[in-house]
């Protein structure tokens, strides 16, 4: 009885700074973290804001065409808890929203067609960037990952391509973090990643482009992969799988391509096959190519309908580790391929359509 009225009078508060920073580190979602630093000011002095647990992708609900809502909604998969968070500006043009793309920390806007706002749904935080000097076309940008806070370092990609007017030229957009200016190349891109000041780019059966991103120079033109050149692109017994989508990925330090496989004439996505490459610059000739690859280790793959990100595998987060999570963008639903396996899921999640978004603060 003793032991449990001592148990009783445990003062939490009084637990060590540096216990209490290790057990904030391991807390596996941002909406508990912000709830641990409520509980007392010494838990919120021993976590400070500016050092949050590394943050795992909710998704994002989407509404249809491409707008949000003053009440948004998200869905942790790794709690499996849904969040309603609200807009505190009442000005925002929540039709402006770039749905496209990854969203890392920050909601995109533009809503003035030349000028890019970024909103954070949980620090209410927001600010604007420089004007282009042409107009992006409404509804087609989309954002392309970065690192793990694109926003603070001013790493930040933009592409741009009018899905409805092929002939019209589109292009992609850096924001120089030097200067603060934008870097405008014209052209069309597809499926666009950014690593070490380059940007690549590339389209399903197409090579690899490889621009310097400040100079806009073509510094490599790398073939693509052998099977996705090939007529029948992908042969399991009677099926055979057509190309969908070809994705490029900075995983882990290094640039992957990963080809989406599957029968749009019956369109079962659990049918989905995948097949990834790893970027090869240390050749014979010194021409870059593409190396097949069994599996991905600890790394996590998320891809939506224009490009993706990677992440490392945290026990006990509800990610499981060499697995790709995918949207379907036809349907807007979340699946989950184990590359190892070779199966593909359903992922469980409350929304008709949603899309990744990585909290931050």
């Amino acid at each position: 009885m003793a032991t449990s009225e001592k148990e009783e009078e445990r003062d939490w508060s009084e637990l060590p700074p540096e216990l209490i920073h290790v057990i904030a580190k391991k807390v596996p979602d941002l909406v508990d973290f912000i709830r641990f630093r409520a509980a007392c000011k010494t838990w919120r002095s021993s976590a400070p804001l500016s050092d949050p647990p590394d943050q795992l992708p909710w998704l994002l609900e989407l509404y249809y065409p491409c707008s949000l809502r003053r009440r948004q909604r998200y869905y942790s998969v790794s709690s499996g808890k849904t969040l309603m968070i609200p807009f505190t500006r009442r000005k925002l043009k929540l039709r402006s929203w770039i749905r496209r793309g990854v969203s890392s920390h920050y909601l995109a806007f533009n809503d003035e067609y030349h000028t890019v706002s970024f909103f954070n749904p949980l620090t209410k935080s927001w600010f604007s960037l420089p004007p282009m000097r042409r107009c992006l076309h409404y509804g087609t940008p989309w954002m392309v990952w970065t690192g793990t806070d694109p926003i603070r370092d001013r790493c930040i990609v933009v592409v741009d391509r009018n899905r409805t007017l092929y002939n019209e030229i589109g292009g992609w957009f850096f924001l120089d973090p030097h200067n603060n200016e934008w870097v405008e190349q014209e052209g069309y891109f597809f499926s666009t990643c950014y690593w070490q000041g380059m940007i690549f780019s590339t389209h399903k059966g197409w090579p690899t482009k490889v621009f310097d991103a400040y100079s806009k120079e073509l510094l490599h033109d790398i073939p693509p992969p052998e099977n996705e050149v090939l007529k029948d692109l992908y042969v399991k017994g009677d099926l055979h799988w057509n190309l969908r989508k070809s994705y490029l990925i900075v995983s882990s330090g290094v640039i992957l391509r990963v080809s989406w496989y599957n029968d749009r004439d019956r369109n079962i996505i659990e049918e989905s096959v995948f097949h990834i490459y790893r970027l090869d610059f240390e050749t014979a000739d010194d021409k870059p190519c593409w190396v097949r690859v069994a599996d991905i280790g600890d790394q996590i793959l998320f891809l939506e309908e224009m490009n993706g990100f990677s992440i490392t595998a945290r026990p006990s987060t509800g990610f499981r580790k060499g697995c790709i999570y995918f949207i379907d963008p036809e349907e807007n639903k979340p699946y989950i391929h184990d590359v190892l396996a070779g199966t593909v899921e359903r992922l469980p999640c409350p929304f008709k359509k949603c899309t990744w978004f990585l909290p931050g603060l």
